[in-house]
């Protein structure tokens, strides 16, 4: 393997110019073949080039005034603040074959996403094998893939992406934890941040069964600190109740000045982009686009709403943005920040601020507190906003109040989306295409047999299109009050198959009083106050069978052989039975024959009453598919495998 390090870091460090800061250093590891010198199509083979890269931030700048407490981080002798973080990029080895597209992956809590979702291979860190390539997807259209990190403090392990930043010094204030555990044998419950004291008088431990439920607090003989980054049930050895909540509202201080994370993207994009001599990809990039999954996702709608996608000197970081089952923003740039949580991804983690207004890239007036905005806002100002192309799933309009996207706050009416968005819903889909929750804790199987990433695929290739000529992409999809396709929960008639459980509706936007020093990223008020205003969240009407009839629906569930959904029930057993179960859908299949529902005395038609055979089953998904590819939401080298796919999913008896 070709090691380069000392001499190419002096370089950058001369070229980058102290004076306006950014990225000052980088030092590549490694630079070699990726996937042992494979070729793809008419690209060829790609160099994987690996490394890290330091910054400096100068607090006195307009484009880093935004970041919370970075005037109080230590500065070396020029006065800059210093961050450092890892990167990772694969381009081809003769850049005149490449596309000119960066394409930026943010990770999702260090892992790399974007290979897993549009080359059709199991996600994988490392990258280290050929067959981690997948399809080469990516590769034989000709992106250059850049990842780095963002989050601070994340382990040295399993090859996830770092970043290292400094602390604010002299802070100290109350934070709060929320735990859930899925089992019934977790023991100790790791903080978020180290305890500033073990004093339990200064502490408070509490426990609920739902989220809006008044917490009963366990008494602090009842529960310690293991040290100070953990705590335990007493006597030793209790286990934590399997799906309570628990919240831990405690001290702590020096907090990572975490809104680090958005510069240092901006920075390492920026460089990439627009630096010179010692630039791996210089000459190679004409345009730039990101993708985020979930958390990741979240991250670029808060990146461009806070003014992170322009560098220091005001030029384009993204020219197109893919947030990817991704509704609401990032609890990042705050005062003791927790990335890693959302509260409207799933039952519990209450509180934290990552659902607050504005929810839409259109601009609008708040009910509760009077404020006009958009996530638009600022780039609208400064006529510098990316192309958007949104994709989402089944589970963010349940779990993540995603209608408040596309309605005005109260869900009375739809609202008209800006040029440059694109919002495509995959019907019937769950959050990610494999299972989150360990078995028996949610009802039914998990939704992984309806598998949105084809459509992905045509609209990467979209989005590419959009950025660098112009081209309009396909007419967003999805669910609207207008048509009647975006419903209150109360309004569903679910269809009364044996053993079903329906939620009792999305999770409730709920909003919170974060104390006075808010707008400043400080939360004063912990744990935040619950707030009588909420929004409102509308959810997907469904058919007869349940599946749902806005949006885009994949060629296997509109030709169904399942009801499919984006949501689930927490069980029993699972603990807090009838709460929306994490990011886990469900599918549920139909009957084999007439005979067979009759039985059960499930009111859906049999896959024997709906197809002729499977044969003519496997056609019909053929013909959805083909439909689909013509108004472009599929591209045709997808089709045979949505078909082969079907096929071995679906199951018809063999007639005697």
């Amino acid at each position: 393997m070709h090691i380069v390090r000392s001499a190419l870091a002096c370089t950058l460090a001369l070229v980058t110019g102290i004076a306006a800061a950014g990225v000052v250093r980088i030092e590549v590891e490694s630079s070699a073949p990726f996937a042992d010198g494979k070729s793809f199509g008419g690209v060829g083979p790609y160099v994987r080039i690996k490394g890290r890269f330091a910054g400096e931030l100068d607090p006195a700048r307009p484009a880093n005034k935004a970041i919370v407490d970075l005037g109080r981080a230590p500065k070396n002798e020029r006065g800059f603040v210093e961050y450092s973080a890892d990167f990772d990029i694969l381009t081809p080895a003769d850049k005149s074959k490449g596309n000119g597209t960066l394409f930026y992956d943010v990770n999702n809590r260090g892992n790399k996403r974007l290979v897993h979702l549009l080359n059709d291979v199991p996600g994988n860190n490392a990258l280290n094998a050929p067959e981690h390539a997948g399809d080469g997807f990516l590769m034989r259209n000709g992106f250059t893939v850049v990842w780095s990190g963002w989050i601070p403090g994340l382990p040295k392990a399993g090859n996830v992406l770092r970043l290292d930043v400094p602390n604010a010094k002299g802070i100290e204030q109350p934070v709060w934890d929320e735990f859930l555990f899925n089992d019934a044998k977790t023991i100790e419950a790791r903080l978020s941040f180290a305890a500033a004291t073990v004093d339990k008088s200064k502490a408070r431990l509490t426990v609920r069964d739902r989220n809006e439920d008044s917490p009963s607090v366990i008494h602090d003989k009842a529960w310690e600190f293991a040290d100070g980054n953990t705590i335990r049930l007493l006597p030793n050895g209790t286990p934590f109740r399997r799906g309570a909540l628990y919240q831990l509202t405690y001290r702590a201080k020096d907090p990572p000045v975490a809104g680090i994370g958005y510069a240092a993207t901006r920075d390492l994009i920026a460089f990439l982009r627009y630096g010179d001599k010692g630039n791996p990809l210089a000459g190679a990039t004409k345009v730039a686009i990101a993708h985020g999954t979930s958390q990741s996702g979240r991250y670029l709608r808060d990146m461009l709403y806070n003014g992170f996608n322009e560098a220091e000197d005001g030029r384009p970081i993204f020219d197109g943005m893919n947030p990817h089952i991704a509704s609401a923003r990032l609890f990042l740039n705050y005062r003791f920040a927790q990335p890693n949580r959302a509260y409207t991804v799933g039952y519990g983690f209450l509180g934290y601020p990552d659902a607050s207004f504005p929810h839409s890239y259109a601009k609008q007036k708040d009910p509760i507190s009077g404020k006009e905005d958009g996530l638009l806002e600022r780039c609208s100002a400064r006529k510098n906003c990316p192309k958007i192309i949104q994709t989402i799933t089944a589970t963010e309009y349940w779990q993540g109040g995603h209608s408040l996207n596309t309605t005005d706050p109260l869900g009375q009416q739809d609202i008209a989306l800006p040029d440059n968005v694109r919002i495509y819903y995959l019907a019937g889909t769950q959050h990610v295409i494999q299972a989150t929750m360990p078995k028996g804790v949610c009802s039914g199987e998990p939704n992984t047999a309806i598998d949105p990433r084809p459509a992905m695929r045509a609209l990467v290739l979209a989005l590419d299109r959009w950025v660098k000529s112009g081209a309009t992409p396909p007419a967003s999809a999805y669910p609207k009050i207008a048509d009647k396709t975006l419903v209150p929960a109360y309004a569903l008639k679910w269809p009364q198959v044996p053993g079903l459980m329906v939620p009792r509706g999305p999770n409730p936007m709920l909003q919170f009083d974060y104390g006075k020093q808010y707008k400043a990223g400080v939360i004063d008020a912990v744990p935040p106050a619950l707030l009588k205003a909420r929004y409102v969240a509308l959810v997907p009407a469904i058919d007869a069978d349940g599946n749902e009839t806005g949006g885009i629906r994949m060629p296997e569930q509109a030709v169904p052989f399942a009801t499919s959904t984006g949501w689930s029930v927490r069980t029993v057993d699972g603990g807090s039975a009838g709460e929306l179960c994490y990011l886990d859908g469900m599918v549920l299949p139909f009957a084999p024959t007439a005979q067979a529902r009759e039985t059960t005395k499930d009111p859906r038609l049999s896959l024997a009453e709906r197809y002729k055979d499977k044969d003519d089953y496997l056609a019909k998904v053929r013909d959805a598919a083909n439909a689909l590819q013509a108004k472009g939401y599929l591209l045709a080298e997808d089709v045979d495998g949505i078909v082969q796919r079907a096929e071995k999913t679906v199951r018809f008896e063999t007639p005697n």
